[in-house]
């Protein structure tokens, strides 16, 4: 869509099941009816001749799409994206009682793709105004300007209406919020993140005073779901609520601009809070140059999280071996064009104090990892992965052991978990620097 926007033709040649897709795009752009050249083929699964014969099936329309002229631009930015749906701002759900009205809404809702698949809260104007009683910002804020994939304004308004659906309280509002600019900091490739054929989801760490209270859980099943005396409520429901902006506020619908594969839970809800208490080291929120007093939340974009479990090393030499073994079999690549994948680990406290109690430092984790996460430059040669290519890589000995990771300091840690149980999980790509939560 860059092209026609500097208004040069352009023609997109789009699988069947991606239509939609391209034509979301195209509003997001503001180049409604963008050209398309319709294939039932996906390119990247054929060979050279049977591409060639599928673009002669199609060279009409490509002809065809670079020589009609362009339609003018939209001048107004994007203000809201619902591909499906009614476009009115007040909407109104008849029934004999409200039980029928609640799921007469929820239906149309999963008819129109602004739910998640479970039963969401109405937001009704007295809701949304309740939610919104625990900011002093504006109703009319906007915290984003183009919320990604969609480019429409994301307003205050908007998350409070999302995060009522959600079934959050006016207190988590901010982190919410918060959760949004985090997950749109210029460190995250957001739109590739959003759109791609992968399961990418977002993972928000929680760090300061807010944690407890919030009741935001860092111990025992920080990422699973809710359990007695409301333990991992904050977490889900705070998850939940970023889920469901991307959707209604980003245009991120499944099938329509979400194109993941297979799919992955992990894009329900992914919020944790550090274990302060259990850390033997410095919390990831003052590791990063903010004060204690501070509370903050940081997005780390990843593709799924991998469990590393040791439950037999007791000693840092083991256990920093187990985890290199694990690494080398899904370490992410050392980079892709501006952006730098960046593994982030996520320890329970048994194995931090593993470490700690051996004077292990984050930094000699960093290091060890840094030297044991490498491969054959043979093997590396051979990934379909391999970012671009680099001359000392290809005239490398095939024995020369090439690092994994670009260099120490892009490996992040943090301590999570119950204080029994010797888990780590790997969450790889994109982390961001914390965001400050404003009331």
């Amino acid at each position: 869509m860059g092209l026609e926007e500097l208004g040069i033709p352009g023609v997109s040649i789009v699988q069947e099941g991606f239509v939609e897709d391209a034509k979301a795009s195209g509003e997001a752009y503001r180049m409604p009816n963008p050209a398309l050249a319709v294939t039932p083929h996906v390119f990247t699964s054929l060979t050279a001749a049977q591409t060639r014969q599928a673009v002669d099936v199609i060279i009409d329309d490509i002809i065809q799409g670079l020589t009609k002229p362009l339609p003018p631009p939209k001048e107004s930015i994007v203000e809201r994206i619902t591909t499906r749906g009614p476009k009115d701002d007040l909407l109104e759900f008849a029934g004999k009682d409200y039980k029928e009205c609640f799921a007469k809404m929820n239906d149309a809702f999963l008819d129109w793709g602004w739910s998640d698949g479970f039963p969401i809260i109405p937001p009704t104007e007295e809701a949304v105004k309740e939610m919104l009683k625990d900011t002093r910002r504006s109703p009319d804020d906007i915290v984003v300007e183009q919320f990604v994939p969609g480019n429409a304004r994301g307003t205050v308004k908007n998350i409070a209406i999302n995060t009522v659906m959600a079934g959050c309280k006016p207190e988590f509002l901010p982190v919410v919020i918060t959760a949004v600019e985090a997950m749109h900091d210029p460190q995250i490739n957001l739109r590739v993140c959003t759109m791609s054929t992968g399961p990418h989801a977002p993972l928000f760490i929680v760090n300061g005073p807010i944690v407890n209270k919030l009741k935001i859980n860092s111990g025992m099943c920080a990422l699973g779901p809710a359990g007695p005396e409301r333990l991992s409520f904050a977490n889900v429901a705070i998850g939940r609520a970023v889920r469901l902006c991307l959707m209604n506020m980003g245009n991120c619908y499944p099938g329509i601009m979400d194109q993941d594969t297979i799919g992955s839970p992990t894009k329900f809800s992914l919020v944790l809070a550090e274990n302060e208490k259990a850390n033997p080291w410095e919390s990831y929120h003052i590791e990063k140059g903010f004060r204690p007093e501070e509370s903050t939340v940081s997005c780390c974009y990843g593709v799924s999280l991998i469990d590393m479990r040791d439950l037999e090393s007791d000693t840092a030499a083991g256990l920093m071996n187990a985890f290199a073994r694990n690494l080398i079999g899904i370490a992410a690549i050392m980079s892709h064009g501006p952006f730098i994948y960046r593994p982030m680990l996520l320890l329970a406290p048994d194995h931090a104090h593993i470490l700690a109690r051996e004077g292990w430092t984050k930094d000699d984790v960093r290091q060890y990892l840094f030297l044991h996460c490498r491969v054959t430059a043979e093997n590396y040669r051979r990934s379909s992965q391999r970012p671009v290519e680099k001359k000392w890589i290809e005239a490398a000995d095939s024995q020369a052991m090439v690092a994994l990771y670009e260099k120490p300091e892009i490996i992040d840690i943090v301590v999570v978990g119950g204080m029994a149980g010797k888990s780590a999980a790997y969450a790889g790509l994109y982390p961001t620097n914390p965001h400050v939560i404003k009331s």
